[in-house]
């Protein structure tokens, strides 16, 4: 069995740790917050292009590639923006 003294110092070794999570944890939610910025900008920064590749046919092997390309960019841009907006909107203080 601990004793008193050994108690408090592992106490405070307890929420010294937290404490640190805590703060990794807040850069991860704010890391989150400006991933969901950057990723919000694609449609905008690119619209050029993404509209060009929208407007391509089938017939050519390379626009047929690149509209697929796009397509599963664009699966993969709304699953990691849905990721990053929950990670952003996380409750720390519960």
């Amino acid at each position: 069995m601990a004793t008193t003294s050994e108690v408090k110092v592992g106490m405070a070794a307890i929420a010294q740790r937290l404490s640190d999570q805590r703060q990794v944890m807040l850069k991860a939610k704010s890391n989150a917050g400006a991933a969901s910025v950057a990723l919000s900008a694609i449609p905008t920064d690119y619209a050029d292009v993404i509209a060009t590749v929208q407007a391509f046919g089938s017939a050519n092997a390379f626009d047929a590639a690149t509209k697929a390309e796009l397509a599963k960019m664009t699966a993969e841009f709304s699953a990691l923006k849905a990721k990053a907006d929950q990670v952003a909107a996380v409750d720390l203080n519960s």
